[in-house]
């Protein structure tokens, strides 16, 4: 048994995923060679798992994606829940409307005016920004607002798979070479075997995905997809509470 069962449903899908799915192409590539049924296989996983390995990728995948996030906001232009409040940003005018008001209410100051905005960009998004973080704080609840962290969760493992992106293509290219090799290796040993041609079509595969799909508009989808899911809930907090 591994450690696996620690985890929550975001670390396991948008943590650890990621970073399982960067190795995967270094696996097969060992399976290209040994073949399948060899006991030290699992073995060596079931140590790994118990050691810590496991919450180790986690953490890894989930801090390569955060430091890769600023650049990823500054190349769009901003987060994408600051696009979508500011009064230039790309929201709809009558819903970021709606959203400033109740926001405001739960910030406890007004926001910034269109002319207020243009005089002064940065200061407004300081304010945007910190009604966001108090808006995230009043949606912890998973199974409340279980659509924003379906959201959350897509959004984390977008970010993260691309953040170990460089990573990926390094790994899966040697073991796309790996499993090559076995191929060759059957081939002069005289007892050729077709999985690790299989093998090095599925890294080839795994290759061409890592280079020409996960990239930076790969993760703007699903990013401003969560801003708008976060702002829906803006309405349940404009809601007057029922006795």
């Amino acid at each position: 048994m591994t450690n696996l069962n620690i985890f929550d449903l975001y670390s396991l899908r948008a943590r650890l995923q990621p970073a399982l799915l960067t190795l995967l192409p270094a696996a097969i590539g060992v399976f290209a060679w040994t073949g399948p049924g060899v006991k030290w296989q699992s073995a060596l996983w079931t140590l790994f798992g118990t050691a810590g390995g496991t919450y180790f990728l986690a953490i890894l995948a989930r801090n390569f994606g955060k430091q890769i996030e600023p650049g990823l906001w500054l190349s769009w232009g901003g987060a994408p829940t600051t696009q979508m409040l500011r009064h230039r940003g790309p929201a709809n005018t009558v819903m970021r409307e709606r959203w400033h008001k109740t926001l405001s209410k739960l910030l406890g100051r007004q926001f910034p005016s269109v002319q207020e905005e243009a005089a002064n960009p940065s200061s407004a998004d300081n304010i945007y920004d910190a009604a966001v973080k108090l808006q995230i704080s009043k949606t912890r609840d998973t199974k409340k607002h279980h659509l924003l962290f379906k959201e959350n969760i897509q959004y984390g493992f977008c970010r993260n798979l691309f953040a170990m992106r460089t990573t990926g293509i390094i790994i899966t290219f040697f073991g796309m070479v790996v499993s090559c090799a076995a191929g060759v290796w059957d081939v002069h040993s005289g007892a050729p075997r077709i999985a690790p041609w299989v093998c090095t079509a599925a890294d080839a595969l795994f290759l061409y995905w890592w280079v020409f799909t996960i990239k930076a508009d790969w993760v703007r989808v699903p990013a401003f997809a969560y801003a708008e899911r976060l702002f829906e809930t803006t309405e349940t907090l404009s809601r007057p509470k029922t006795k």
